[in-house]
């Protein structure tokens, strides 16, 4: 349904606006605001492929896309994983991942007879975010000047209170790999969750800021027709 509506989107732009423009005639002016927009974007997609000039555009997009995204793999990578955490929703069920992942790894690993500086470095690598790794790597090194491993997590802030609960328990109890392991079915629970809820609405936001976007274009087709209809005593 998307992919049709977009497709829509794209011929009424391309093609049947402009005839009906060119039909209505009366010259550019004459054309009311929503029309005019839309006649605006109506020819900047169709130069963007019958253009020496758009050809350039999708060029330099496509450049640009491809730099963008080579950078947030290497130089980039930090802030564009710590942007990622800021984002409504999105980072939140990100984080979830990452903290479901930490508790998996290290548990199974301590409880497999790993120390816990050695897990923590295995950790690092598999939480999914430059940031979060880095925190891990702040975390090893205090545990490694003697502290406890609740201590810098909750220090690090980046870590929900949960985790650090459970795992100040779990080094009381001699007990951590155990607790960790259980905390990670419900880190990775509650992430399913949110991702549930959210792919259940998110196909409903996306149709209906189609059909607004498609609304908006039949009224400023229509709308030339409809005045002309007035102006000459035919409504």
């Amino acid at each position: 349904v998307l992919g049709l509506g977009l497709v829509s989107v794209v011929i009424i732009l391309t093609t049947i606006l402009p005839k009906i423009i060119r039909t209505i005639g009366g010259g550019f002016a004459a054309l009311p605001l929503p029309t005019k927009m839309l006649l605006r974007l109506s020819d900047f997609t169709r130069g963007l492929f019958t253009t020496y000039f758009g050809w350039i555009v999708i060029v330099l997009i496509v450049a640009g896309l491809y730099y963008l995204i080579k950078w947030t793999k290497s130089k980039g990578r930090l802030k564009w994983d710590s942007f990622k955490l800021k984002i409504p929703l999105l980072g939140s069920v990100l984080r979830t991942i990452a903290v479901g992942r930490f508790a998996r790894t290290l548990g199974a690993l301590t409880k497999g007879g790993v120390t816990i500086l050695e897990a923590l470095s295995v950790v690092r690598d598999t939480m999914g975010n430059e940031l979060l790794g880095r925190e891990i790597d702040v975390v090893a090194e205090k545990v490694k000047g003697g502290e406890s491993l609740a201590a810098p997590l909750d220090e690090s802030g980046y870590f929900p209170p949960l985790l650090v609960q459970i795992t100040s328990i779990g080094e009381q109890t001699g007990k951590l790999d155990e607790l960790l392991l259980n905390a990670a079915d419900t880190f990775d629970a509650e992430a399913d969750s949110t991702i549930n809820r959210f792919m259940a609405i998110f196909p409903a936001i996306l149709i209906l800021l189609l059909a607004l976007v498609i609304g908006f274009i039949i009224a400023a087709t229509l709308l030339p027709i409809v005045m002309m209809g007035v102006g000459t005593g035919a409504f």
